[in-house]
């Protein structure tokens, strides 16, 4: 086996073109460039974005988009004829209000033709529904007791009242 010589340094580059002068530097062309440089950071400073970034744009899916339908009513403000019109109408009037205030009027009316009506099972489903919105409006939360003591603050008999409730209340929890 035959080994080869180290080829000298010297030797290395040896194909490398010869070296010439450094190439002549323009002034106007450095001083060019660093106004751009400025011109491009204070751009950046003032818009606050970073390079590269531009305006972010991108459509997000929502829950009811995912997976279809979710509830008994869904109301999709996004896909409505007149969104503002849409949110003056559950400000005022919550979903729960307009489904109860319907259910008020078309219960009795379902009740009376029940005969008429050729799907039994969607006027005993209704009627479950409504009964179960009837109890649901009866019970109180606690949130509905503090609204109503609240309300007698301007009473003339306000601790009477609240001396009563209280005695009431630890009657029910001994």
């Amino acid at each position: 086996m035959t080994r080869e010589a180290p080829i000298p340094p010297d030797h290395l580059f040896a194909s490398a073109p010869p070296r010439t002068a450094p190439l002549a530097v323009d002034g106007r062309a450095l001083l060019a460039l660093q106004a751009a440089w400025l011109e491009w950071t204070t751009k950046l400073l003032r818009t606050n974005r970073m390079p590269l970034s531009g305006d972010v744009e991108q459509w997000i899916r929502t829950w009811g988009e995912a997976v279809g339908q979710v509830g008994l009513l869904n109301v999709n403000v996004a896909g409505s004829g007149n969104p503002g019109l849409e949110r003056d109408i559950t400000s005022t009037w919550g979903y729960g209000r307009q489904l109860g205030r319907i259910l008020d009027v078309l219960a009795p009316l379902v009740e009376k033709n029940a005969a008429q009506i050729d799907d039994e099972d969607a006027v005993t489903a209704l009627g479950k529904m409504v009964h179960d919105i009837a109890l649901r409006r009866k019970r109180a939360t606690v949130a509905d007791v503090l609204a109503a003591v609240g309300a007698w603050k301007d009473d003339a008999d306000f601790q009477a009242k609240l001396t009563a409730l209280r005695r009431e209340l630890e009657g029910l929890s001994g």
